[in-house]
């Protein structure tokens, strides 16, 4: 990742809403130190985060560089150096794994979107929202992509949930191991070896698996523990799986709390599991499930389609504590989108797509080949007789995209509507994948 790849030109119909307002929206300058700090510190009090340290913004200064950082200030506030509000975005990949010949797609991420709460309804996220589709939009960029703390806001500007993921709580006491026993070796390693071995491995790992996008360096420091003040860094541990040959296919970053009145009765937490083979995955879950002195297994942020509940005796003893949606798309370019993911068999669609910010908006006949490809036209004239046809809307459409949300619901809910019978099933067929996707991160 590069600051050219990510330098984007602001969009004119955002910076004069903005105006109107009294207020000033600007790109900052990554080289202006005293700018770009006060744009972190305001990132940061929007999330309620804490103040950062004199080393930990030169961190965060050279570790995100590369992204395109906006602010949007007022100049009569009492500290109008600080922006009021912020949005940080950059070119991205997005894995579509199997679903995919190339395995992924480009797309825009969305982050670091404050608005101070001192000025709340003035336009302001909506001004930086639709800015940065449209600046997206010009530049080609397929889809925007964003994870959200707030599941109430971002519909509104056409994104939908996409990918979701769950928390799991394993009691290590309450099982054995079942599942396949690899012949490769779990090697116990510092995390500081894994600096450039992660990165790699997650690579290979995301062509399997599609929602995912790449972390950046900042991030990685950050999971390994290498970031000024961690307060993980005393505390993380990490394993490598290496395969039969010697060649690395995995790690895991773990960390253990004490339990006071019991020693033996530690609880793990699996901060993060990176497989790039089936062995991997199976051999790393093993480890941490069978450590001695350890009571609970607590695995954060995983698919929703977690193989490990099948690996164990006891299927009672994983169970999920939490489940939710984590990656939301806004679809932009839509020929783009949906040609560059595969489908299940051959089929005739026509998608009547309802986009109030008219990026996606229209009927698109959706024709897809036995060999999974399919081809995407603008529909100017009554389908054949033969088509299925469904109306919805472009953050539903997003939905349904990677093949995780299953459509019938979606159509009893009344967020799509088959205007021929059978039409949301046959929709469901096409879009649906054997692995539900999955994003391990925030950003």
């Amino acid at each position: 990742m590069t600051a050219q790849s990510s330098a984007l030109p602001l969009d004119v119909r955002s910076r004069e809403a903005l105006a109107a307002e009294g207020l000033r929206y600007a790109l900052v300058d990554a080289q202006d130190a005293a700018q770009f700090d006060a744009w972190l510190q305001a990132d940061q009090r929007g999330f309620h985060a804490e103040t950062l340290t004199e080393e930990q913004l030169a961190e965060h200064r050279a570790g995100l560089s590369f992204a395109r950082s906006v602010g949007v200030w007022d100049p009569s506030a009492a500290d109008s150096a600080t922006p009021v509000a912020t949005a940080g975005s950059w070119r991205s990949t997005l894995s579509l794994g199997a679903a995919s010949e190339d395995s992924s797609i480009e797309g825009w991420a969305v982050s670091s979107v404050t608005v101070a709460p001192t000025h709340r309804r003035r336009g302001i996220a909506r001004a930086l929202l639709e800015g940065e589709l449209r600046a997206a939009a010009s530049a080609g960029i397929p889809l925007a992509m964003i994870t959200v703390s707030e599941a109430t806001i971002y519909g509104r500007w056409g994104f939908g949930p996409a990918t979701w993921a769950a928390d799991y709580s394993v009691d290590a006491r309450a099982l054995r191991w079942t599942g396949p026993r690899p012949t490769g070796r779990v090697h116990q390693v510092v995390p500081t070896s894994l600096r450039e071995l992660a990165p790699q491995l997650a690579q290979r790992a995301h062509r399997r698996q599609s929602g995912e996008v790449p972390g950046w360096e900042h991030f990685w420091h950050r999971m390994l523990g290498l970031t000024a003040g961690s307060t993980l860094a005393s505390k993380l541990r990490a394993v490598r799986y290496d395969d039969e040959h010697g060649t690395p296919q995995g790690f895991a970053l773990y960390s253990l709390t004490t339990d006071p009145d019991d020693f033996t009765a530690h609880t793990l937490t699996l901060d993060y599991l990176c497989a790039a083979s089936d062995d991997a995955h199976a051999a790393l879950w093993r480890f941490v499930l069978e450590l001695d002195l350890v009571a609970t297994v607590r695995a954060p942020l995983r698919p929703v389609d977690e193989p490990v509940q099948w690996m164990v005796s006891n299927p009672r003893a994983v169970r999920t504590t939490a489940r939710s949606e984590h990656l939301w798309l806004r679809i932009l370019d839509l020929p783009a989108s949906l040609t560059a993911r595969r489908y299940a068999h051959a089929d005739t669609v026509l998608l009547r797509v309802d986009d109030p910010l008219g990026h996606a908006h229209g009927d698109w006949m959706l024709t897809t080949s036995p060999d999974g490809t399919a081809t995407v036209t603008p529909a100017d004239a009554d389908p054949a007789p033969e088509a299925a046809v469904v109306r919805l809307g472009v953050d539903v459409l997003a939905t349904v995209l990677l093949g995780g949300a299953p459509v019938e619901p979606l159509r009893a809910a009344a967020r799509l509507v088959e205007e021929r019978p059978g039409s949301a099933a046959r929709l469901d067929a096409l879009f649906r994948t054997t692995r539900a996707p999955h994003l391990s991160i925030w950003f």
